[in-house]
Order: structure tokens, then C-alpha cells, then sequence
């Protein structure tokens, strides 16, 4: 009687991780989601057999290997929030939770240090705290707390779409919070452990914030949107290149009609060659605008990534292309130089994905120079160990020291409101990190910021690997 409601709730949240996996695709989102539904499921399911069990070395082995999955259960949570919020900088303090719940587990399985035997209570056994316990609720606590933090913390600079889905999730949070009541039972309480329906809930709400609120969420929205903004723009290229096409015999007939007194020359000084210039405007702005809509697109669907599709690129070719393709203004060509790139130099990714890292780099650090009233831009490459090195130093204005631990938190942009969404660096940093390199940045205030690319060399023997395994 007292194991159906574990065997109907376990069953649940393995339907909530299935549901959502399926829903969303294989996303780190998604992914964190079922690894913390698979781990409440496989806790909810041993309790099944442990209410139920008769011989007391069954039901020993069965309160220890229930209670291994508890141990992971706070951290699977923190990491889902650690996902949700995208904040990748909490990787160090997610990796120490994940430590201390694998040594708490060494000891669970091998001593009576976390769980010391079980009580025999009207229900079914149930786990008996040993002298280590504590340990675990304290951690417990601290991941409850720090993921509310993070929670909190997001919803500052957060779009009113995810703002929704943190609330959503604070309020999980709060929920989740409520079934440490639960170890009450693990110290000698005797009642029925209602944990498992605040967990279901909590679960419950997660499981429609990530569907409901999700990142993939936007894609078909934005897709649509980009569908919509190039159709257009292409029809605006092709008319700028039919002017440029026609516009020299146009201009050239005008003049001779001038000079033959065929009409009058009504045109000011200068109108001529500022209208002849104004082709090439169109289409940088439309190349322009087309790339800005291209790295959207790349930084919503950038978790559904195929990594299979990685090839070798050379780095000096996506530099070469990204200077070549941006959208300049006046003489800030002349501003960036480069040195120090290797022609062969090469990286295993996507040589498109780096042109926009690259893109967004120029782009940030024009608007630095800007900002200071002029300056240079130098991207600099050197080899250090198994990277490759790309520094992108710009004599700008600097950063902020308060401000320099969140250049990289998604939706965090110190440009005035409306020039800036806060996602380039943030999709640059995920690009690098799916690259399997990173990107750093140090910066001066009043002197110089240098962002910092590294990717890990590709060699070839490398190639030579590659292409073997491509081959089987």
C-alpha cells in the first residue's frame, strides 16, 4: 500500500525527463533536465521495493543504493539552474558539489559514516542517518540557496519572457526546498515522507518552464523573423547591384547631356559622387544586417549543434574573411591590424561560427575606439603550448573592474539601451567552449582590453585520426 505512491510518482518523473528530452531535442537544458528526472526516478523506485521488503539485508542494501541517488539529487538540481541561467563560471563550484557527493557516496557504500542501518517504521524501512549526514544537509542547503541566488540574479537583466520562466523556476525552487522535511524520517521521525509530492511538483513546474519558456522556444520565432527581414534585404542587394551595373552609363549620359547644353546642371558640388558612393553603403548595410540576422539564428541554435560536421579550418583564413566581409565605416579599415597568424594554423570546428566570434570581437572593439575618440585595434597570434592564440587588444576606454566578472552573462550589455541586446559575448564564449577552447579578457580602464581566443591545435596527426575514424 505505502510503495504505490513512490511507484506512481517515480514513473512520472521519468515521463517529465522523456517529455521534456523529446519535446526540446538534446540540449544542455534538456539534458541537465533528465539527468536530474533519472536520478529522482531511480531514488523514488527504490523506495518502491524498500517499503515493501522483509529480510534485513535486502532491505540494508536497498536503503544504502536508494539513498546513493539522493546524495547526487540536490547537485543534479543546481546543475539544471547552473544550465537555465547559463552560468557557465558556476562549472568549478558544480564540479566541487559533484566531488563531495561522490565521496559522500564512497562512504555511504562502503561504511556506516552516511547511512547506519534503517528504521523499521508502520510505512516500510527507511534509511538511518550515520554520523556524516550532516555533511549532506548542509550541502543541500547551500545548493538550495545558491541556486536561488542564481535565479534571482538572472532575472536582473533578463528578457520578460525569461523572467518568466525564472519565476517559474524560483518557484520550483521553493517547492524542492520544502521536501527536506523528509530527513526528519532519517533521524528517527515517525511519518509517512510527503517529500516525494513537493519533488513532483517542483519537477512538474520545471518540466512546463523549460517547455513553455525554453531557448529553443524563440527559434521558430526567430526564424520566421529572419525569413522575413531576408527577403527583403536580398531584393534590396539585387537593386543596389542592378544600379551598380547602370549607374556609370546613367551618370556618363547626364554629363554629356551637361556639356552639350541638352539640360541644365542642377546637381550640387559633390551630390554626383556622393550618390555614386551611395550603392556600395546599401550593400554594406545589407551585408551588414544579413550577418547580424545569421549570428542570431547561429546563437539560438548553437546547443542543437552537430559536432559531427566539424571540420579543419585554417584561423588566418576566417581572420582574412572577417575583415573582408565586415561592414567598415569610413577609415576604420585602416585602424585594425594584423600580425603574427600563421597561414597553417587550423582548428577543428565551424569556420563560420569563428568568423562571427571574430565579428563580434571587431565589433566591440570599433565601438570601444569610438568611444575614446580614436585608437587602433591589433589582433596579434602566437602559439602556446597546444593552442593557438588569438588577442584582440583595442586602446578603448577599458572595463570596469565591477563589471568585468559579467562581460560574458547572456543579456548583460554596458552600451546604452537599445544599441546593445548583450549577446555577442556570451555566444562567443559558447562558441569557443563548443570549439573545446576558451576565451579570456584582461583589460585597463583608460588604457587597453584584450580578449583572448584559444583553440586547441589541430595537428596532422590529428587529421590523420580524424580521418580514420571518419572513415570507419
Amino acid at each position: 500500500m505505502y510503495a504505490a505512491l513512490p511507484a506512481f510518482v517515480s514513473s512520472i518523473f521519468l515521463g517529465y525527463g522523456l517529455y521534456v528530452l523529446v519535446t526540446k531535442g538534446v540540449t544542455r537544458v534538456s539534458t541537465s533536465f533528465f539527468l536530474l528526472c533519472v536520478t529522482t526516478f531511480a531514488w523514488q523506485g527504490t523506495w518502491v521495493f524498500l517499503f515493501q521488503a522483509s529480510h534485513p539485508d535486502v532491505a540494508l542494501v536497498l536503503a544504502r543504493l536508494g539513498y546513493l541517488f539522493i546524495l547526487f539529487l540536490p547537485t543534479t538540481f543546481y546543475h539544471f539552474i547552473a544550465e537555465v541561467t547559463e552560468c557557465r563560471r558556476e562549472r568549478p563550484l558544480l564540479l566541487a558539489s559533484y566531488g563531495l557527493s561522490l565521496v559522500l557516496a564512497v562512504l555511504l557504500l562502503t561504511t556506516d559514516q552516511v547511512v547506519s542501518g534503517y528504521y523499521s517504521y508502520f510505512f516500510g524501512d527507511y534509511p538511518k542517518a550515520g554520523p556524516l549526514h550532516p555533511l549532506h544537509l548542509v550541502q543541500t542547503v547551500l545548493v538550495a540557496l545558491r541556486s536561488a541566488w542564481l535565479l534571482v540574479a538572472a532575472r536582473r537583466n533578463a528578457t520578460a519572457e525569461r523572467r518568466k520562466r525564472y519565476k517559474l523556476c524560483l518557484v520550483a525552487v521553493a517547492l524542492y526546498s520544502l521536501a527536506a522535511v523528509d530527513y526528519a524520517v532519517n533521524y528517527g521521525a515517525a511519518f509517512y515522507p510527503p517529500g516525494v509530492v513537493f519533488v513532483a511538483a517542483s519537477l512538474g513546474i520545471l518540466a512546463v518552464s523549460v517547455v513553455r519558456y525554453d531557448l529553443m522556444h524563440p527559434y521558430s520565432l526567430a526564424a520566421t523573423v529572419a525569413h522575413e527581414v531576408r527577403t527583403p534585404l536580398a531584393t534590396i542587394r539585387m537593386q543596389a547591384q542592378e544600379l551598380a551595373r547602370t549607374w556609370p552609363q546613367v551618370l556618363h549620359g547626364y554629363q554629356l547631356a551637361v556639356q552639350q547644353g541638352l539640360c541644365e546642371d542642377r546637381m550640387r558640388p559633390g551630390q554626383l559622387e556622393r550618390v555614386s558612393s551611395l550603392v556600395g553603403a546599401i550593400t554594406r548595410e545589407v551585408d551588414g544586417t544579413s550577418t547580424v540576422i545569421d549570428m542570431a539564428l547561429a546563437s539560438v541554435t548553437l546547443e542543437r549543434l552537430d559536432r559531427s560536421s566539424f571540420a579543419p579550418h585554417g584561423i588566418a583564413d576566417c581572420v582574412h574573411a572577417a575583415l573582408e566581409r565586415y561592414p567598415f565605416q569610413g577609415e576604420e579599415r585602416g585602424c585594425v591590424q594584423v600580425r603574427g597568424i600563421d597561414q597553417g594554423w587550423r582548428f577543428v570546428g565551424s569556420d563560420t561560427l569563428l568568423v562571427y566570434v571574430l565579428f563580434n570581437l571587431l565589433k566591440n572593439a570599433l565601438h570601444a575606439i569610438r568611444a575614446a575618440g580614436g585608437g587602433h585595434i591589433d589582433i596579434i597570434g602566437a602559439t602556446e603550448g597546444q593552442h593557438h592564440v588569438i588577442r584582440f587588444r583595442d586602446t578603448g576606454p577599458g572595463i570596469p573592474a565591477d563589471v568585468m566578472p559579467r562581460i560574458f552573462d547572456p543579456f548583460f550589455s554596458t552600451k546604452a539601451h537599445g544599441t546593445g541586446a548583450g549577446l555577442g559575448l556570451a555566444f562567443c564564449r559558447r562558441v569557443i567552449e563548443t570549439f573545446g577552447g576558451r576565451i579570456e579578457c584582461e583589460s585597463v580602464p583608460a588604457v587597453h582590453t584584450t580578449f583572448t581566443l584559444r583553440l586547441p591545435r589541430f595537428t596532422a596527426m590529428a587529421d590523420s585520426r580524424l580521418r580514420t575514424s571518419t572513415a570507419g
